[in-house]
C-alpha cells in the first residue's frame, strides 16, 4: 500500500544525444517513485481534454492484451523523454498480458502479481488526472519475456490502463489512453529498488494492444493505417547473443546502454535515412497492406531492416548485426513472407501464411539446436485487447471509440 512508501536516494543517468551532424545535447533519466507528481503530466501537455469522475462504486473487470512486435521506428530524432512519437510499425501477437482491476471505495492502491511499480504509478496517474477519490485493487501478470523486444512494459501499462478506464466508466477513448501511456511511459530502474525511470515511447504497443493486427504509425502517436493479417502463423525466438547479460532479464539491454543506442547511433543513422524509410512505407508498405499482400509487406520490411535506427539496433548484438541478420536472411530465403527483429531485440520473428514454409522454418531452428524454451509458436492477434465483466467478454475494436 502507498502509505508504506519509503524515501530513496534518486540516481540520474545523463546521456549525450547525437542525431544530426551538429546535434549534440544531453538528456537525463532521473529515478522516481510511483506517484511522484513531477512525473504526472497535465492535460495540456498530453493533448487530451480534461475530465472528472465521481460517485464510482465498486466494479471489477479482467483484461487481456496481446503483446507487440515492433519491427522498426521511422525516425528516432522525433522522440525523447516527455515527447513520444517517431512513428513505426507494429504487429499484435497471441502472447498475452492479464490484469484484474477493481475500483474500491477506500482511497488506496493495492497491487498483487507482477510489475507493481508500473501498476502503482499508473494508478496514481488516473487518480490525479480524473480527481478520483477512491482506489484500486490491481493484479497483473505479464508474459515473462522482459527487455528482449516483446513490449513487456508497454503491455503492462496498456492492460492496467484499459482496466482502470473501464471500471471508472470509460472516461477516456482509446486514442486518449494511448497518449496517457505515451507521455508517462516508464520502466523499473536497474539502479535502485522501488524506483522507476522514464522511458521512450512510439505508441505502437498501445495501438496494437488495443486494436490488434498490423499497424503503421506516424509521429505524435498517430495511427495511420491498420489491417488484419488472417491465418498468419508467427514464430518468435530469442537467440543467444552477447548483449543478453541475464536470460530474459535484459540488464544489459535496458537503462543506460539502451538509451545510448537510441540517442546516438540510431538517431545519427535516422538523420541520414529517415526520408528513404518514409518513402518505403508510403510507396511499398502501405499499398501492400491495402492489397493484403503479405509477401510485399515483407519485402518492404526487409529493406527497412538495413536502414537507419533498425540497422543500429541489429548492430548492437555484435559483429555489425551478423548474429541477427543471419536469421532474417535465412527465413526470407526459405520463403517466410515477413521476418525481422523486434524493437532493440534480440527477439527474431517470422510470419507466414504458408504451412509448408512454417514447417521449414521450425525444422531450420531445430537443426540449429535452438532450445525449445527460446521459441514461441503463436499467431497474429487480430482482435486486440478485451474486457471481461460478469462473464461477458467484449472487444475494444468493435466499440467504435478509436481515433487516429
Amino acid at each position: 500500500m502507498d502509505s508504506q512508501r519509503t524515501e530513496v536516494n534518486r540516481n540520474k543517468i545523463e546521456v549525450g544525444i547525437i542525431g544530426g551532424r551538429f546535434d549534440k545535447v544531453s538528456t537525463i533519466l532521473e529515478e522516481f517513485e510511483p506517484g511522484d507528481r513531477r512525473f504526472i503530466h497535465a492535460y495540456e501537455k498530453i493533448g487530451v481534454a480534461p475530465r472528472k469522475v465521481c460517485d464510482i462504486g465498486e466494479r471489477e473487470v479482467t483484461v487481456k492484451v496481446p503483446a507487440r512486435l515492433h519491427p522498426t521506428v521511422l525516425d528516432m530524432n522525433c522522440f525523447n523523454l516527455n515527447r513520444p512519437g517517431g512513428g513505426g510499425i507494429g504487429i499484435s501477437i497471441a502472447i498475452y498480458f492479464h490484469a484484474r482491476v477493481k475500483a474500491i471505495q477506500a482511497p488506496e492502491i493495492r497491487t498483487t502479481g507482477e510489475r507493481s511499480l508500473i501498476v502503482r504509478h499508473f494508478a496514481h496517474i488516473f487518480k490525479a488526472l480524473l480527481g478520483y477519490e477512491g482506489g484500486f485493487e490491481i493484479e497483473l501478470y505479464d508474459h515473462k519475456r522482459r527487455h528482449v523486444g516483446l513490449g513487456s512494459s508497454i503491455g503492462s501499462m496498456c492492460s492496467v490502463c484499459i482496466g482502470m478506464n473501464e471500471v471508472l466508466g470509460r472516461p477516456f477513448a482509446g486514442w486518449e489512453l494511448r497518449r496517457i501511456m505515451g507521455y508517462h511511459s516508464c520502466e523499473e530502474s536497474p539502479m535502485s529498488e522501488g524506483c522507476l525511470l522514464p522511458a521512450f515511447e512510439t505508441g505502437i504497443g498501445a495501438m496494437v494492444g488495443i486494436n490488434g493486427g498490423w499497424v503503421v504509425a506516424s509521429d505524435d502517436l498517430v495511427m495511420v493505417h491498420r489491417v488484419d493479417l488472417p491465418n498468419t502463423k508467427v514464430i518468435v525466438f530469442i537467440p543467444e547473443v552477447k548483449s543478453l547479460e541475464d536470460e530474459f532479464m535484459g540488464k544489459e539491454t535496458s537503462a543506460e546502454s539502451e538509451v545510448e543506442l537510441l540517442l546516438r547511433r540510431a538517431r545519427s543513422l535516422d538523420a541520414m535515412q529517415a526520408g528513404a524509410k518514409a518513402q518505403i512505407v508510403l510507396f511499398d508498405m502501405l499499398p501492400a497492406m491495402i492489397m493484403g499482400n503479405l509477401k510485399k509487406m515483407g519485402d518492404a520490411l526487409f529493406d527497412l531492416s538495413y536502414l537507419g535506427s533498425k540497422r543500429a539496433e541489429c548492430e548492437q548484438h555484435g559483429a555489425f548485426g551478423t548474429p541477427i541478420y543471419q536469421y532474417i536472411n535465412a527465413f526470407r530465403g526459405m520463403g517466410v513472407e515477413i521476418a525481422g527483429m523486434s524493437s532493440v531485440g534480440p527477439t527474431i520473428f517470422a510470419l507466414t501464411q504458408n504451412p509448408e514454409v512454417y514447417d521449414r522454418a521450425m525444422a531450420y531452428l531445430d537443426s540449429l539446436n535452438i532450445a525449445k524454451t527460446r521459441i514461441i509458436e503463436t499467431e497474429v492477434d487480430n482482435t486486440g485487447g478485451t474486457v471481461t465483466e460478469n462473464g461477458v467478454e467484449r472487444s475494444f475494436i468493435n466499440d467504435n471509440w478509436l481515433k487516429g
